[in-house]
């Protein structure tokens, strides 16, 4: 909890004067977000702004709490192709009012022409996770790529012409981080680079991943390739010579959030058998592809490092401090002995192991949730299943680290599903926070229900974002549909979606101070005022000597929901002085 501190004292009003706004309102166009911009305006006293807009389909409000005679607020939400009219609102700190008679017009343009077709295949509002939904869109290869942000009936709210091809995340402050190839940056939601980090030039960014940690730090992969004797020439044919082979692994790096300092390095191909084979290896660029690493996070439970490993099958933990490993979890075939004791033995039934696996996330009930993208089922030299029995899936796992065990919790995507989709890379499950339920990014589904997903084949993949609830059952609540399927200006068919995220807000909502409390008490009992953010909650807290405090009450919002808030102190009448503060919480 983070609070936020305004104190006054009982029996103190503010004389009203209307508020002025002195400069006509100006919105003006992001540059490099094409629904976005940012309004302009200067009042006469220290105000706050309120923007309410209408696209002739709908309207929406946004409050703001800047207090201030000039304002530059940035505008977010807009759609494409339409309308928009703008009417402004100042309010000072007595909630007098003053807005233009005639409002601003904002006319977007059309998506671009190659922008890939998003469908609204299944939607539930009211079950669920409130907020809207962000990916990163590739098409073609990534022969290009626009970050999107969509809303509940899966409307385009926000788009920009993506600088990365991997993951984009939503920081805490509302702007987005990612990779490029030499640097990660922050970027803004109206399209502007913020903050850069560089990093050393012997240490390239692997664009699988990139995670900032709530201790100033960022982990990355990093390619790196180590010469092997002895390694299996064929992944299919176990009596096939033994080589000399360069292998391609990735780094664990972590650097400084402050000035890209390198802080730590770990190379997991020295915990692993570098010699172990899987069906999804291949050879490429002279080296062989052997781990594939596509995902790191930490556990701070007990300071270690979490991998996947997708052309492993596996996922690995290891100790921060020490790079000692702690165990291994996937399909055991393969393995040798030195490796055997670091194997996750699995319990209870239903259990299917993991196969190409993407972006495990720990849950806060400490399990473990990924996307299971399902590629051959088997491992060498085992028979394969085929392709069109595949299937991805999220799937979450329990790990007892005592008994060295692990055991299936729950899946979705394996059985009693309308649509058995197949995404052979890529994707993303991700536990939702309000609710309970799983976001699951199919990235790139090549087969549906064992067949192609459309009359182009099964190279013209699409993409499936499906919210689904987290019982044993689970009800799909949203389902969007993203391809090239409808797009006449483009001959190739194909997109993937990196993966995906339910993000509360376009914007942040940091706590902050309450700027224009009042207290009046003209009938008796003490009224206390005041503006704020209507995403958060407001205790008051009472003192007569302003080194006491005790919580009396919670303020109320007015049923206007524009953010005034009122408190009565009924219980004050008896005290000679009486001190307030408003918490944010």
């Amino acid at each position: 909890m983070v609070c936020c501190l305004t104190l006054t004292v009982v029996g103190v009003s503010w004389c009203s004067n209307a508020v002025t706004i002195l400069s006509v309102p100006i919105f003006t166009k992001a540059t490099n977000a094409p629904l976005a911009g940012t309004l302009r305006l200067t009042t006469d006293v220290a105000s706050r702004v309120s923007v309410a807009v209408d696209d002739g389909y709908g309207s929406w409000q946004r409050n703001f709490y800047d207090f201030g005679t000039t304002h530059s607020v940035p505008l977010l939400g807009f759609k494409p192709n339409r309308t928009h009219q703008i009417t402004v609102t100042a309010y000072d700190r007595q909630q007098n009012q003053d807005t233009p008679v005639q409002p601003i017009i904002f006319v977007t343009d059309p998506l671009p022409a190659n922008f890939p077709n998003i469908v609204l295949l299944q939607s539930d509002p009211a079950s669920m996770e409130p907020g809207y939904t962000l990916f990163r869109v590739g098409v073609h290869n990534e022969l290009y790529w626009y970050v999107v942000i969509v809303d509940s009936s899966g409307e385009v709210v926000w788009y920009n012409v993506a600088p990365s091809t991997a993951d984009v995340r939503r920081l805490d402050n509302g702007d987005l981080f990612m990779p490029w190839k030499t640097n990660f940056v922050e970027m803004n939601l109206l399209g502007q680079i913020v903050n850069s980090w560089v990093v050393p030039t012997n240490l390239p960014i692997n664009l699988h991943d990139g995670v900032p940690t709530d201790h100033g730090t960022i982990l990355y992969l990093s390619d790196a390739v180590e010469v092997v004797t002895n390694y299996p020439s064929s992944m299919t044919n176990s009596n096939a010579p033994r080589t000399t082979a360069n292998v391609r692994y990735q780094k664990v790096v972590e650097i400084s959030a402050t000035n890209a300092a390198v802080l730590n390095t770990w190379p997991p191909i020295n915990l692993l058998d570098p010699r172990r084979i899987s069906y999804l290896i291949v050879s490429s660029s002279g080296s062989w592809d052997s781990e594939h690493s596509n995902a790191v996070i930490e556990d701070p439970s007990d300071n270690s490092i979490i991998v996947s490993m997708c052309m492993q099958n596996a996922v690995v933990k290891f100790s921060r401090a020490t790079g000692q490993l702690r165990w291994i979890l996937g399909p055991p075939a393969n393995w040798g002995p030195a490796w055997q004791p670091y194997l996750l033995t699995p319990v209870g039934n239903p259990f299917v192991w993991q196969y190409g696996q993407h972006a495990p996330i720990l849950t806060p009930q400490g399990t473990l949730i990924m996307h299971d993208n399902g590629n051959y089922r088997a491992s060498p030299f085992a028979p394969i299943v085929s392709i069109t029995n595949y299937y991805s899936r999220a799937v979450e796992y329990s790990i007892n680290e005592q008994t060295m065990q692990v055991s299936q919790v729950w899946d979705y995507g394996r059985t009693n599903v309308a649509e058995r989709l197949y995404s052979d890379h890529e994707g993303n499950a991700e536990p939702l926070p309000m609710t309970g339920n799983v976001l699951i990014d199919f990235a790139a589904v090549s087969y549906d229900n064992g067949k192609a997903p459309s009359s182009f084949g099964v190279t013209a993949t699409m993409s499936r974002i499906t919210e689904v609830t987290h019982d044993v059952v689970p009800q799909i609540v949203f389902d969007l549909g993203i391809s090239m399927y409808a797009n006449s200006s483009v001959t190739y068919k194909d997109c993937s979606v990196y993966r995906s995220h339910r993000i509360p807000d376009l914007y942040a909502h940091p706590a902050l101070p309450v700027a224009d409390l009042s207290v009046t008490c003209d009938s008796g009992a003490p009224l206390l005022e005041f503006s704020a953010d209507d995403t958060r909650n407001y205790v008051i807290e009472a003192s007569t000597n302003l080194v006491d405090w005790e919580e009396i009450g919670q303020a109320f919002e007015s049923e206007q929901h524009n953010g005034d808030y009122t408190f009565n102190d009924d219980q004050s009448s008896a005290l000679p002085a009486r001190y307030y503060r408003v918490i944010t919480q």
